[in-house]
């Protein structure tokens, strides 16, 4: 395959989003700034219609891996920009354009009238242009481009409303956690440039499973690793993504569902034939893991805020996903990356219906109670959600969630029990949310006045609650995609004649009834609780706030408090430089040196005094020592 027979799809996902950027900036946004949102949403057509144009293509074979043009050169070494489209990423850009596009519909009713609708549908887009660039990237050079295009664009975003401090702040705390990521990601990509002599995937594939020795492969493994962690908000970088919600709800369903957070879970998806060559490296991710699911389960069945509850869910999904591919599970790992998509995304929407009902920017559990009768739809939405979430049967997050629990159960100790209890935990915290939202009014309130949401924004979250429904029939075909992406041969390499046979497995396990029992069975004892504590006694939630409790889980057990004293210990020294070090000494000595040069020109002025006679004597001097030096 050359440059001219790429696919008539591989090139519509960049330029319809290109284009659409283009002239809603330069023409829209001068001409009609309120219909911005129009040639993005055909251009969210157009390449989700591509990416399913691909995906049918993977499905029946046709990968292909190829470099379109050399962008970068430095002597023998040089970067092509290029494209791979294989099982995981054509399943994962499936997933990413159709619940991107379903988010640009909801986002145009929600954003509707707000003074900066322009520049939030061009940044908003921007942001799906850097996940599709990050998707189909064929090499750690240009992933690692588009890995900090997502960054910046959800800097922008999350800091939209930048009027309010809070936003100010968590757009940076997000900033700056993801460039300390961000730098382990850089570190990595040089020490593969400088230990492989190349950074396109598929060859970097064939040397790691070549069974030679690389001996800075384990630090890159850990390098690329951490750089997930930052970008997939685990532990201990986590921090940053609960605070993240002060951006528009759209911005925080696309983030969580569709871009950003999934970012670091692909790049250990991609990277993984690298980090499997590296013993004990996979124990450590699943590990990682396990100890985020579990950690953000717990303190997410403490918040009030629904985004918050939210974010903390996503971070604990996140972990699952981690865990899956420590296991080795590669297929598992992508198959809830996608299944999440669909119910995170759902979620997120229903409840920036429930805030746009009551005028808000965002809601508490305080705020709402009893809106079944009210808003019929946002309820059937978020139920059909929580239902996958939770992992209950026949819902598409059982079937991806029981791949998970079945590999952690079959591995043993500590990690079969942590995945139960985050099972557990999954259900209580979205079913407590459910039960104070929707169900029963809360104690000493009355439910507010609310309406539900103009179609606009009810038909994408019905979608997207239907697509969290029915994610389990994709078990095969994504199954397939994961067999054709690790052992599939990329048809613009034809010079490498060998399979890959790449560490990590990509089938599925079978069910297995005992796993999927106990699943339910840990479920149904989350959803139990939930309702003991909320609907059969409705003040509990309130009764057990306060004191040393509430703030333990208020500061994640003590982690954001380490957190805020490094930022602080960070900022002390960076005043210290500025004030100190920066100021005071080495402004004193630049402006020193000046004060020594009009000195030392003040001396040499002062010796010479235009005495010919002595300028003779010199010169002779000179003379003297030069043909001294030249006849020896």
């Amino acid at each position: 395959m050359t440059a001219a027979q790429v696919p008539l799809a591989a090139w519509l996902l960049f330029a319809a989003p290109a284009s659409a950027i283009l002239f809603g900036f330069f023409v829209m946004r001068r001409v009609k700034p309120e219909w911005t949102h129009l040639p993005i949403l055909l251009s969210c057509a157009v390449v989700t219609g591509a990416s399913f144009w691909l995906a049918a293509d993977v499905y029946a074979g046709h990968s292909f891996d190829l470099n379109l043009f050399r962008w970068a050169e430095a002597g023998a070494f040089g970067v092509d920009f290029g494209l791979r489209v294989d099982g995981p990423g054509a399943a994962v850009l499936a997933m990413v354009s159709l619940v991107g596009s379903l988010i640009h519909l909801y986002a145009a009713g929600y954003m509707k009238g707000d003074a900066g609708f322009s520049r939030f549908f061009l940044v908003f887009h921007l942001f799906l242009l850097a996940m599709i660039g990050l998707l189909t990237a064929n090499n750690f050079v240009q992933l690692y481009l588009f890995w900090e295009l997502v960054g910046v664009a959800s800097y922008l975003l999350v800091g939209f409303w930048f009027h309010k401090e809070s936003a100010r702040k968590a757009a940076l705390k997000a900033f700056l956690t993801n460039r300390v990521g961000d730098f382990g990601l850089l570190f990595a990509v040089l020490l593969i440039v400088l230990q492989f002599k190349v950074t396109h995937f598929h060859l970097l594939y064939l040397k790691a499973g070549s069974g030679a020795s690389f001996e800075l492969l384990p630090l890159i493994g850990v390098c690329l690793i951490w750089a997930a962690c930052a970008k997939s908000a685990q532990l201990p970088l986590y921090f940053w993504l609960p605070d993240a919600m002060e951006g528009p709800t759209p911005t925080s369903a696309l983030m969580h569902a569709a871009t950003m957070v999934t970012a670091g879970v692909f790049l250990l998806v991609r990277s993984w034939p690298l980090i499997a060559a590296v013993e004990g490296l996979p124990h450590l991710v699943a590990w990682i893991g396990a100890a985020t699911a579990l950690f953000a389960a717990v303190v997410a069945g403490s918040k009030k805020d629904l985004k918050r509850i939210l974010a903390y869910s996503t971070v604990s999904h996140l972990g699952l996903m981690m865990l899956a591919l420590g296991l080795g599970r590669v297929g598992a790992a992508l198959f809830h990356l996608i299944v999440h998509g669909f119910f995170k995304a759902a979620l997120f929407l229903c409840a920036g219906n429930i805030a746009h009902a009551l005028h808000q920017p965002t809601a508490s559990v305080d705020d709402v109670g009893g809106l079944r009768a009210s808003m019929r739809l946002t309820f059937a939405a978020f139920l059909l959600a929580a239902l996958s979430l939770a992992g209950v049967f026949p819902f598409g997050g059982f079937f991806s969630k029981d791949a998970i629990l079945d590999a952690a159960w079959h591995h043993g100790g500590a990690l079969a029990a942590a995945g139960m209890l985050v099972a557990a935990g999954s259900a209580f915290y979205i079913f407590r949310m459910l039960f104070l939202v929707f169900l029963g009014a809360r104690p000493e309130q009355r439910a507010p006045r609310v309406h539900e949401a103009e179609p606009v924004l009810a038909v994408p979250v019905l979608f997207l609650a239907l697509g969290a429904a029915l994610a389990g029939l994709l078990k095969a075909p994504i199954e397939r995609f994961v067999v054709v992406g690790m052992r599939g041969l990329p048809s613009g390499l034809p010079e490498l004649s060998v399979v890959l046979n790449l560490p990590g497995e990509p089938f599925l396990p079978r069910l297995d009834w005992l796993v999927a029992g106990l699943g339910l069975l840990m479920a149904a004892l989350g959803a139990l609780a939930a309702w003991r504590l909320t609907m059969s006694d409705p003040g509990f939630d309130w009764r057990w706030r306060g004191g040393f409790v509430e703030a333990a889980f208020e500061s994640d057990f003590g982690w954001k408090t380490v957190v805020d004293l490094c930022a602080s210990a960070v900022s002390r020294t960076a005043v210290y430089v500025g004030n100190s070090l920066d100021r005071r000494r080495l402004d004193g000595l630049v402006e020193g040196t000046a004060g020594c040069a009009r000195a030392a020109g003040a001396a040499i002025a002062r010796s010479a005094q235009g005495r010919v006679n002595d300028y003779l004597w010199w010169m002779a001097v000179g003379a003297a020592l030069l043909l001294a030096r030249a006849l020896r």
